[in-house]
């Protein structure tokens, strides 16, 4: 083939991006092509064109026509996976109910993405959350890291609703900390291996996650902006509940008794953050009684679980442990004090929340690795334009 220098570049960045969203390394792809890894490095950095069987070789491996490898069929091989149906399926128990259809995005074909029901993304988002995936599967590919995570991210579902707790017990457990109260579930979740991002999302969303069936891991995006350290943990349980309970089988309109996917989801997060032992042990360790808890020993409790005062003081009402005269006085003085402060956590945060941490230390090796490489220098613009903070 013969072309100038920026179709080289082009058709190497496609390769590249195809390559990726298989998962291949250079090495596996140049095997499956019939060539070594260095003409392969050479062809994916757009140092020359490949040869037309080469070409064609390549288009057969990836399923596209040599047209939409060249690009001439812009984005084509983008194209998604259309919803799956699940039509009017029933699954018949006392307590389950699933009558609907699954309505996903796929990543590549590949990353399986969970649309909000109330938050619906634009092209535009879209575009730039799928960068942000190119960019951290760039990293991972140019650091040489493992990408499956270090934990199962499926368990089946519970059929009934007063097995939820021990289902995200089981969730615990495989991250090794049981009952035990954790004060950095970001280093946690990351150190298993999740891709965790913290970007801003505009107003409206608040987190979105997708799951990477390829290698059994999953992308987690929580809002950066307009939300407090409490409810970003929060909105990342959340997320890894949706995970979860998407892999379990929960999908369309299923029903695990009174809870709906949403809700499944929220109290996936308030079980993840607050279990019961937990917060029974913390309670009998100061001794307060349920008509004995003051606004101060409301903010002292809820800062060792991470939580909003909302959501601990809810979780005791469940465990029974404050009076219903109590709650009802602390809930009218923490709805108003949100209200008088836009929503901002009373009693501020007392944890230090560090986020991207992963992200940040695959771009450290990754500038060891590969000071000089270009793609590198695109990454490192562009999760600067996106605004994403690195420690």
């Amino acid at each position: 083939m013969k072309s100038g220098p920026t179709e080289a570049i082009a058709l190497g960045k496609r390769i590249r991006l195809l390559r990726r969203s298989r998962h291949w390394t250079q090495a596996q792809l140049a095997e499956k092509v019939g060539i070594r890894t260095g003409p392969m490095n050479y062809l994916e950095n757009g140092h020359h064109l490949p040869s037309l069987p080469v070409l064609c070789e390549l288009a057969d491996i990836f399923d596209v026509t040599v047209d939409q490898l060249l690009g001439k069929e812009p984005q084509a091989y983008l194209v998604r996976e259309p919803p799956a149906l699940y039509g009017q399926q029933v699954r018949q128990s006392e307590d389950v109910k699933w009558v609907g259809a699954q309505d996903y995005r796929a990543h590549h074909a590949l990353l399986v993405r969970f649309d909000p029901v109330k938050e619906q993304l634009t092209d535009a988002q879209l575009k730039n959350l799928e960068a942000v995936i190119d960019a951290f599967l760039a990293l991972e590919d140019i650091c040489g890291v493992q990408k499956q995570a270090q934990i199962p991210l499926q368990i089946r579902l519970p059929m009934r609703e007063a097995g939820f707790e021990r289902y995200v017990g089981q969730v615990r457990a495989l991250l090794g900390v049981n009952e035990a109260v954790i004060f950095d579930y970001l280093e946690l979740l990351e150190n298993a291996g999740l891709r965790i991002v913290f970007l801003p999302l505009g107003e409206k969303i608040k987190s979105l996650s997708c799951y990477d069936r390829a290698n059994a891991n999953a992308f987690i995006f929580v809002n950066s902006e307009g939300l407090s350290l409490e409810r970003q943990l929060f909105r990342l349980s959340y997320e890894l509940g949706r995970v979860y309970l998407y892999n379990g089988g929960m999908r369309g309109a299923m029903h695990i008794g009174s809870l709906d996917a949403e809700h499944a989801a929220r109290r996936f997060a308030a079980l993840f953050l607050m279990p019961a032992e937990a917060v029974l042990s913390s309670v009998r360790q100061v001794g307060v009684g349920p008509d004995e808890w003051t606004w101060d020993m409301l903010m002292r409790l809820k800062h060792r679980f991470g939580v909003s005062a909302e959501t601990f003081l809810y979780r005791l009402e469940e465990l029974e442990l404050i009076a219903k005269a109590v709650r009802a006085r602390l809930k009218t003085d923490i709805y108003a004090y949100y209200q008088a402060h836009a929503n901002a956590e009373p009693d501020e945060s007392r944890r230090i929340l560090t986020p991207n941490g992963r992200l940040g230390d695959l771009v450290l090796s990754a500038g060891i690795r590969a000071p000089e490489h270009a793609e590198f220098a695109e990454i490192r613009q562009l999760l600067k334009t996106r605004k994403i903070k690195m420690p």
